[in-house]
């Protein structure tokens, strides 16, 4: 493995270590593309906390952000954790569900 690669997992890795940060993802896992609002409530922590988890994520390449007017959604790349975490293909209502390799651990 070249030195690029270990440094984008090791990002990666580092971004997922967090609890509201793996949090977030298993959300947007499950969820979809999701505002900054309804992340928001889910979490007791300030905007700004939630600012710095949500440009972790963006610079590890898990999140990709879209500006509505004032709004702003985010949308999981599942891609980007796919090379890093093995996902199932199962959905339940056309998205992911919570049960895949990623939160159950491998079972």
């Amino acid at each position: 493995m070249n030195q690029a690669a270990v440094r984008d997992a090791v990002k990666v890795f580092k971004a997922l270590a967090d609890p509201t940060r793996y949090r977030i993802v298993l959300m947007l896992l499950e969820r979809g593309e999701l505002g900054c609002g309804d992340l928001a409530r889910e979490f007791p922590i300030t905007r700004s906390a939630m600012s710095h988890h949500y440009r972790i994520l963006e610079n590890a390449g898990l999140v990709s952000t879209r500006k509505k007017g004032s709004h702003v959604f985010f949308r999981l790349n599942e891609d980007r954790l796919r090379l890093f975490v093995p996902l199932s293909a199962g959905r339940r209502g056309g998205r992911k569900t919570a049960q895949s390799t990623f939160t159950k651990g491998g079972r």
